[in-house]
């Protein structure tokens, strides 16, 4: 009797352990769903990623188009590669889109850009602050024009295939 009592303990004991055991490795966190992106939330409901990618080329040729330049293969990949629809890490890199946008057509400023050197273009600037309703404070000529930059890192390719197809 005493040796039933025993092994009943024993079996209690196990079946205790096990269903303990058992129970530890089901508390294993459920697996964090991945937060879906913007894109995902707004856009995707009409649009296929597919066909975003194929209207942000046509953008960028449109936009190059317009400024009378002709884009290379090679450039359009490069200008895709770096679009994107979140802000940029510096804010004042397209400042010369929203300034200089207000007065003049951007296709003004991207030939201005083109055909007069780095000096001309910050007396440009300049002048340009001086003028009422301009919206131009004196500390953001510097920042508008190091923003204008970009257009050397994106036209300037173009500019000369264009230069070269005459």
């Amino acid at each position: 009797m005493k040796r039933l009592k025993i092994c009943g303990l024993f079996l209690l004991l196990l079946a205790v352990a096990f269903v303990w055991a058992f129970a530890q490795t089901g508390k294993k966190p459920a697996p964090k769903k991945l937060e879906p992106t913007a894109f995902e939330q707004r856009c995707s409901i009409c649009h296929t990623l597919q066909e975003v990618r194929t209207g942000v080329e046509k953008i960028i040729t449109q936009m190059h188009e317009k400024a009378g330049i002709k884009i290379s293969e090679k450039s359009l990949k490069e200008v895709e590669a770096t679009f994107t629809l979140l802000p940029l890490e510096e804010p004042h890199t397209g400042m010369f889109q929203e300034k200089c946008g207000k007065c003049h057509s951007l296709d003004k400023v991207v030939m201005a850009h083109q055909t007069k050197d780095e000096a001309e273009m910050k007396t440009i600037i300049e002048r340009m602050a001086e003028k009422k309703g301009s919206g131009i404070k004196k500390e953001e000529i510097e920042k508008i024009h190091d923003s204008m930059f970009m257009l050397n890192e994106i036209y300037e390719p173009d500019v000369e295939l264009k230069k070269e197809e005459k």
